[in-house]
């Protein structure tokens, strides 16, 4: 009658999306991972997806799964809010809050749900409820065998007294008939009363060998979680000295970057610079050339000057020659006057 399910099996296993734990927003940025599901009494074991494929060839599971979600006693409802056939898992003692898993569809959800709903109501409280049942039927079952021993005893009494008495011989066989139905009513009672005790004791038998499978499961998938959390501690040290060694190198890229713009930009100038030189280099090899030409015509010119000098020379010397003949002459004619 409280739902108990000792004999929970190990669940086929199944496909489920599960984003990051402590995701409090669901949307188009939302990362979700495929993961492949199994329910093993009242745990959720999941795996990579990859693990699917060992499971459907050797009908086994792996006991190192990547995560383990405790069922007992935990809330499972419908949750849509994430655009997928979804569901969630809430519980008081989850400290990263509530998880979110989603299925192929809604059928496959609406499964899942069904399964994890029946596996969260295997409890210690449950297994201690079916002692408690056994035993009141066991005080049951002790006082209706009281009852019907007195019962029977009183009959027994009542048919001796009418043994006694003469022409109520035929009283007295329908009391013994009476007595003797009642005899197979009770004995019927009994039989009942003892079939429901061997199955309660069997079923209390089953659920305590469940539950110490359940504790040596729990310790396993304990010592596993918490090598889980250890290695989850580590990729997030790790996780966070790459994003540190990400944020040097970014910044190492736009050191360079505005680096290499400097350098272009000064590099552009130097560029401006040099085709000006080669313009002004240009310009001064073409002064030079006309200057080149310039010196050619005035040397020319030269030339000609001294030619026109030594030829002047000449004449003046010619000049002054005949100037001294012509003062001889003068002379010699004033001598003559």
């Amino acid at each position: 009658s409280s739902g108990i399910n000792a004999e929970c099996p190990l669940r086929p296993g199944g496909m489920l999306k599960k984003p990051p734990f402590g995701t409090k927003s669901y949307g188009m940025l939302t990362r979700w991972t495929e993961r492949f599901c199994v329910v093993k009494e009242s745990f959720l074991l999941y795996y990579d997806k990859s693990e699917k494929k060992h499971y459907e060839s050797k009908k086994m599971f792996n006991i190192h799964p990547k995560g383990v979600i405790p069922l007992a006693n935990c809330h499972i409802e419908k949750w849509d809010d994430t655009g997928k056939p979804g569901f969630k898992i809430t519980h008081a003692s989850f400290k990263t809050g509530n998880l979110v898993m989603a299925a192929r569809s809604a059928d496959e959800r609406d499964n899942w749900i069904k399964i994890l709903q029946e596996c969260s109501k295997i409890t210690w409280n449950n297994a201690q409820l079916g002692a408690a049942q056994i035993k009141q039927l066991e005080e049951n079952t002790n006082r209706i065998n009281k009852e019907k021993t007195e019962y029977i005893e009183k009959l027994n009494k009542e048919a001796e007294a009418l043994k006694h008495e003469t022409g109520k011989k035929e009283e007295l066989e329908k009391l013994s008939k009476k007595l003797e139905e009642e005899r197979a009513a009770m004995e019927n009672v009994a039989n009942q009363f003892k079939e429901e005790k061997e199955m309660t004791a069997q079923e209390l038998l089953d659920a305590m060998e469940a539950m110490k499978k359940l504790d040596e499961e729990r310790t396993n998938l304990d010592t596993a979680s918490k090598e889980l959390e250890q290695n989850l501690k580590r990729v997030g040290e790790e996780k966070a000295k790459q994003e540190d060694l990400v944020k040097k190198e970014q910044a190492e890229k736009e050191k360079l970057a505005a680096t290499s713009n400097e350098l272009k930009s000064h590099l552009m100038t130097v560029e401006e610079e040099s085709k000006k030189l080669v313009a002004e280099k240009q310009k001064t090899e073409q002064q030079l050339q006309e200057e080149e030409k310039k010196a050619q015509v005035f040397e020319e010119e030269k030339k000609k000057l001294l030619r026109s000098a030594t030829e002047a020379q000449i004449n003046l010397e010619e000049v002054h020659a005949k100037k001294m003949e012509t003062e001889l002459e003068l002379g010699r004619t004033a001598g003559v006057l």
